[in-house]
């Protein structure tokens, strides 16, 4: 995280990476967002047990606004994002532009002011549709909602949690995740019929499969049993 970057703000925090965004970013900032993003692949950044996507109104960050944004730009970040091997949060403060919110949805958990707007995609529908933060929360389309005045404690203690995790742990757990849901949403077709069961099935044997090959090969995973048992904090060595 070295490189120089024209309209990204990276902050480094305790473990934690955090990027400052616009709500409308522009085509300049999502193309330094990827590399931001591919630059953690690096052996250097796997102590980082979160990264912040933190939304900013463009008055905060007095950034202009490229109305045009190429889709494939927009992709690229968004695909970017969703490589990221450490979990990612979405903080959203207020009203997200169609760009802003393919990079929220690309995020693993979500955090939004209860008044902020966001544009969600309708099944069926070639429009979007928008919601509020805490309607959003309530509609289950998002992980929490707080007051706005709010935003910057909760942020910090969702990080705080996260902080106390094994960082090779959050990336597997993620891996996980992804994994089960890829295969159980995956068409399983039995004598032409879609079985959601067989698919749920096959997910949780690729998944235990997962946890067994790798997640208990871990220095970390050996740590967290012995700390369990002797009744004391695990200390992390994150590998």
């Amino acid at each position: 995280m070295q490189q120089a970057y024209r309209v990204l703000r990276i902050v480094a925090e305790s473990q934690t990476i955090r990027i400052v965004l616009l709500l409308r970013p522009n085509e300049l900032m999502l193309k330094e967002l990827y590399t931001a993003c591919t630059d953690l692949k690096s052996e250097k950044s796997r102590g980082i047990k979160a990264v912040v996507l933190d939304f900013k109104s463009v008055t905060e960050t007095h950034e202009p606004h490229n109305a045009t944004v190429s889709p494939a730009i927009i992709d690229q970040a968004c695909l970017a994002v969703r490589a990221v091997e450490a979990p990612v949060l979405a903080v959203v403060r207020g009203t997200a532009s169609a760009e802003a919110c393919e990079l929220i949805r690309a995020a693993d958990l979500t955090l939004v002011a209860h008044d902020a707007v966001l544009l969600v995609r309708v099944m069926g529908d070639d429009n979007n549709d928008t919601l509020t933060g805490e309607q959003a929360h309530r509609l289950g389309y998002i992980t929490w909602s707080a007051p706005a005045n709010s935003i910057d404690s909760e942020m910090t203690r969702i990080l705080d949690m996260l902080r106390e995790k094994s960082a090779v742990a959050l990336r597997l757990t993620k891996d996980s995740t992804r994994l089960g849901a890829g295969l159980a949403v995956a068409p399983r077709f039995i004598e032409g019929e879609a079985s959601d069961a067989a698919a749920r099935l096959e997910a949780l044997k690729k998944v235990n499969e997962f946890y067994l090959s790798h997640v208990m090969q871990t220095a970390d995973a050996g740590e967290g049993l012995h700390a369990f048992l002797e009744k004391r904090k695990p200390r992390w060595k994150n590998k």
